[in-house]
């Protein structure tokens, strides 16, 4: 259900919020965001300290969901190649093998930082756009089909699940960095939530149809 509407759903949502941007003075923000995915695609993706700074999260949200959900952990290691694990009692849950593939922790860090920098409009928009970019393409680095988180999740729900919660959570850290402020994110997520139960009702009555014929 959430790959067939909650998807759909996201995606509308998502460009509401982009498309009056296009045309809009937001140009240092998208700068900033093209600029990073630039250097990535020549060359960062290509270095090993980029590798280091995405697998820290990565382990550390893993670590982090554990904890919160009073599950021992029992090692956090990442090493300079990028390569890294947590090691935990089991049994485990979908939400600490799939949060690193979701959540952008650092994200939410920097922008934290940034605001406390006092920089000039033009060069905190292009800042954020740059940090919103390299989450980003952190982020999609680690998703491949060979992640044994993604296995121990179930392949079936991995599949429903997080191209969902992906766009939910880049989404909704679009709208706060437009909007400057947390109080955007609940607002994105009931018009996401508006979205899906209309997708639904029209999912139902059509099916009603179909059915009655």
């Amino acid at each position: 259900m959430a790959t067939f509407i909650g998807l759909p759903a996201a995606l509308r949502v998502i460009w509401a919020e982009i498309e009056p941007l296009i045309h809009s003075q937001q140009w240092p923000f998208w700068l900033g965001f093209a600029g990073i995915l630039a250097l990535w695609a020549a060359w960062w993706r290509h270095t090993r300290w980029a590798r280091f700074i995405t697998t820290i999260e990565h382990e550390s949200l893993h670590a982090i969901v554990g904890m919160l959900s009073l599950i021992p952990v029992r090692e956090l290691k990442v090493r300079e190649d990028g390569s890294g694990h947590v090691l935990f009692e089991p049994p485990g849950h979908w939400l600490l093998y799939l949060s690193p593939y979701f959540i952008p922790l650092l994200l939410l860090i920097e922008v934290g930082l940034i605001g406390l920098m006092g920089l000039p409009d033009d060069a905190e928009r292009a800042l954020l756009g740059a940090l919103l970019g390299l989450s980003l393409v952190g982020h999609l680095r680690q998703i491949h089909p060979r992640q044994t988180d993604f296995r121990q999740a179930g392949w079936v729900f991995t599949v429903a699940f997080l191209p969902t919660a992906f766009l939910l959570a880049y989404g909704a850290a679009f709208t706060m960095l437009q909007g400057g402020q947390l109080g955007a994110i609940p607002s994105f997520l009931s018009n996401w939530g508006g979205e899906v139960l209309n997708d639904a009702q029209w999912s139902w009555h059509h099916l009603q149809q179909w059915w009655t014929r």
